[in-house]
């Protein structure tokens, strides 16, 4: 089974895969665009490029467990995304809590001694969003796939 992870955002779209074969899970390169239609076809285009048979979309959840403020709207993408597919690949939610802190804190430590624009340019590029959503499907994976 090939696996797909989503950081979803309004402007960005971080990615993940993870072939079955290997097991390993890679960000890919985000979706960057205001549109959601349009994020929606190249995550199509990758799901099918990649053979993809689940995606874990990130989950907004208060520390609590509560369902976060942002929900409704990942609720919505992940309805139009799942119209968009074919019937056979599965759509998770995945809790996100904390990713895009931890990806922040990775990519800060692999980004110390870079110049102020080079880092602005990775972070509108959207290597912090995929670098979540590579977090999450990690820990989807872990909680929900079995060896």
């Amino acid at each position: 089974m090939n696996y797909m992870g989503i950081d979803y955002g309004a402007k960005r779209v971080g990615v993940s895969i993870c072939h079955g074969d290997v097991g390993i899970v890679l960000p890919m390169c985000a979706i960057v665009s205001d549109c959601d239609g349009e994020k929606i076809e190249k995550i199509c285009e990758m799901v099918e490029k990649n053979c993809v048979n689940e995606i874990a979309v990130g989950y907004p959840l208060n520390m609590d467990g509560s369902v976060g403020k942002n929900a409704s709207e990942v609720d919505n993408f992940i309805e139009k995304l799942a119209r968009a597919l074919p019937d056979d690949v599965k759509i998770s939610r995945a809790d996100e809590r904390l990713t895009s802190d931890q990806a922040t804190r990775d990519r800060r430590a692999i980004e110390n001694g870079q110049s102020p624009a080079k880092k602005r340019k990775q972070r509108r590029s959207g290597a912090i969003d995929s670098a979540a959503a590579a977090i999450i499907l990690n820990d989807f994976l872990n909680e929900n796939v079995k060896a």
